[in-house]
């Protein structure tokens, strides 16, 4: 089974926020092994200080084979069905594990960036990352329908 990985920073700060994550993972699961990885938050005023810790940390979880998507403001934009299509060929094609990253409020170090194989953009908005995880999951999920040609069930 196709393994997908989300990896970001901090626990989600909200009961029913945990609660949500929980109900997308056990649907998603049904169709991929997918996880989350949470890295330790890095406090620190230096927002440069706080991109190279959170990317040495993101660094050390990644594999060779690994096909890395940055979810990030700057990426290519997609609608859900375009975001299914990405979905299905990385999961159908690609060897290793795909893996999600979304980056702490300093965002993503250059050196974690070159190697990126991929950037999305879910919105030109700047979302708070609780729930951005949510509405990452939520489309996950609706990708992994549409790929199975499922109904969509909230």
């Amino acid at each position: 089974m196709k393994h997908i990985e989300l990896i970001c920073p901090g626990e989600l700060k909200f009961k029913e926020l945990r609660e949500i994550e929980k109900k997308y993972l056990q649907n998603i699961n049904y169709y991929v092994k997918f996880s989350i990885k949470k890295l330790k938050e890095t406090k620190h005023k230096e927002e440069a200080f706080v991109r190279e810790k959170e990317g040495a940390m993101f660094a050390e979880e990644l594999r060779e084979k690994d096909f890395v998507v940055a979810l990030d403001k700057e990426g290519k934009k997609m609608d859900s069905l375009q975001f299914a299509a990405f979905l299905g060929q990385k999961i159908s094609y690609h060897p290793g594990r795909l893996v999600f990253l979304i980056g702490g409020f300093a965002g993503f170090s250059p050196a974690l960036a070159a190697r990126f194989n991929q950037k999305i953009s879910f919105s030109e908005m700047t979302f708070a990352h609780d729930l951005f995880r949510i509405v990452f999951l939520e489309q996950t999920y609706r990708a992994l329908t549409i790929i199975h040609g499922h109904k969509y069930h909230r």
